[in-house]
């Protein structure tokens, strides 16, 4: 589900003019190199491109790219014992893959994807209570985890509480009004809930 390529991230190169071993100055008429954008405000940015887009392709595009960025979590170390993690994951090795996910969580507390990413593993091998409590600390950590949002639903419509589905479908459709999985998540929680009410 996580990965895309780099963000595309904006830089100019300023063009000086050398003499005699010295870097002459700017001139004036020369364009000032922008400052550049940490990685904090491209997410900004992505998240605001997805809120206005009107697109499903494109609100898809943009999902992948914030994804992408999510999983960088500025250590070697740790970006490593994910990747070992997801495939291990993959491999359905679910129990190495729990493992690389308590040591990813336990490293880098503060590292949202580490606590989506074991969410999903936990509620793969049904420990439903953990998977909420990690989508709890996904989400205390970055609130617009558009994923775990969506987990959110998808583990209170698997345990028959639409309404509570309906709420976490809604504050990710308020990211991503456009995303066309989270509108037909959203449809199913609502027959559900429909299909309780007397």
């Amino acid at each position: 589900m996580r990965r895309f390529a780099t963000l595309f991230l904006g830089f100019s190169l300023g063009v000086t003019q050398v003499g005699v071993g010295l870097a002459a100055p700017p001139t004036t008429d020369q364009p000032s190199a922008p400052p550049e954008e940490t990685g904090d405000q491209a997410i900004d940015q992505l998240y605001a491109r997805l809120a206005a887009t009107r697109y499903p392709d494109e609100a898809a595009g943009i999902l992948q790219a914030i994804d992408t960025a999510r999983m960088q979590s500025g250590s070697d170390t740790g970006e490593l014992l994910m990747t070992r993690a997801l495939q291990a994951r993959s491999e359905a090795d679910l129990p190495l893959a729990l493992q690389l996910f308590d040591s990813v969580v336990e490293l880098y507390p503060d590292w949202s994807e580490s606590w989506s990413e074991r969410a999903t593993t936990r509620f793969q091998v049904g420990d439903v209570d953990g998977a909420v409590g990690d989508l709890a600390q996904t989400l205390k950590r970055e609130p617009r985890d558009i994923g775990a949002l969506a987990g959110l639903g998808a583990v209170m419509l698997d345990a028959g509480k639409p309404d509570e589905a309906l709420r976490a479908y809604d504050r990710a459709l308020a990211l991503a009004p456009a995303y066309e999985p989270l509108k037909e998540a959203r449809t199913r929680a609502q027959t559900m809930m429909w299909s309780r009410t007397p």
